[in-house]
């Protein structure tokens, strides 16, 4: 396949779990992820607005003086606050402003989504300096989380499950958010020409928007063949991670995707992921309708430890730029 599907999520949207609306849109979904794992969604409801919003903040955290941009670094493991991957040469490929759902372990308590894992909660990190911030991403957050529950919900049936199969082992989700910018890169020949090497992503859903100069999002088919995803104002870009792909014994797969950079040197690109994870106690293991004659391919695992697993293969194995020291 040499083009990414879209699927028009409207006639769902008056209500994902039945009606005639949600069926022809299931069947979408069940075509584009068997084919690809990857697809577009347009008429999902979040306004363009708070889309633009969002993209504003990150260009406020840009215009920061350097020391105060330094401030929000943090641990690469944390998963919260900026983090930014260089090369051998200590250039920055890509910077990430990143947070969760909760905004602390005391958030998390309140809300009863500590599940035993109380060192996963580690405070957000917010540039207190900027008016608006957090509670524009907390308006964010909240619109593309609902998008991933009507996405789920219609993969619930897209596997011939009920439409509210998925609501309990996300009703404490631990969403993860990250707010993407890759920067130009030097006219020199030198430069890597992959600024996010290839990886699939950990979890359940992914919700991305991108724009930017140039179209650098790709994925690589199931013919090994890398395809360029279209950069669209009005559509988000969802793939499926590694858990919800255990979810359907790897029937579906985790797409590989791949960010390169752009054909000019100043090309630049922003992107917005929120990346749609389960409670962190939720025990994932192959779904019923998924589990053949041949049995279930993996072992049960909680979303806690399969997330801290990817932290150490994938992602820790980079080159991030240090926390500043005081």
């Amino acid at each position: 396949m040499s083009q990414i599907p879209v699927v028009n999520l409207g006639p769902a949207l008056t209500g994902a779990s039945a009606g005639a609306g949600a069926a022809p849109v299931v069947a979408e979904l069940r075509r584009a992820l068997a084919d690809v794992g990857f697809l577009q969604v347009v008429g999902h409801g979040v306004p363009a607005a708070l889309v633009d919003a969002a993209y504003a903040t990150m260009d406020q955290v840009a215009a920061l003086p350097d020391d105060e941009r330094r401030a929000l670094v943090r641990p690469r493991a944390s998963q919260r606050g900026l983090f930014e991957q260089i090369d051998g040469q200590g250039r920055v490929l890509n910077r990430a402003l990143q947070f969760i759902t909760y905004d602390d372990l005391t958030a998390a308590e309140a809300d009863g989504a500590v599940g035993g894992h109380p060192d996963y909660f580690v405070p957000n990190v917010w540039p207190e300096q900027l008016p608006g911030f957090k509670a524009t991403w907390q308006r964010y957050a909240e619109a593309t989380r609902e998008l991933a529950r009507t996405l789920m919900s219609l993969f619930a049936q897209a596997l011939e499950l009920p439409a509210d199969y998925f609501a309990a082992p996300f009703a404490k989700d631990v969403t993860l958010f990250s707010a993407n910018f890759y920067p130009p890169q030097p006219a020199d020949a030198d430069h890597e020409d992959v600024l996010l090497v290839a990886h699939a992503d950990s979890g359940g859903l992914t919700v991305l928007h991108q724009r930017g100069d140039y179209e650098g999002l790709q994925l690589r088919g199931l013919d090994g063949e890398w395809i360029t995803v279209p950069v669209r104002a009005d559509a988000f870009v969802i793939n499926i991670g590694h858990l919800l792909s255990r979810w359907t014994n790897g029937r579906y797969p985790a797409t590989v995707h791949r960010v390169v950079a752009g054909p000019a040197p100043a090309d630049q690109r922003q992107s917005i992921a929120t990346f749609f994870l389960p409670n962190v106690d939720t025990v994932v293991t192959p779904v019923p309708t998924m589990v053949g004659a041949e049995g279930s391919r993996f072992e049960p695992i909680t979303a806690y430890d399969w997330q801290r697993q990817f932290m150490e293969k994938y992602v820790l194995t980079k080159t991030y730029a240090e926390p500043a020291t005081a």
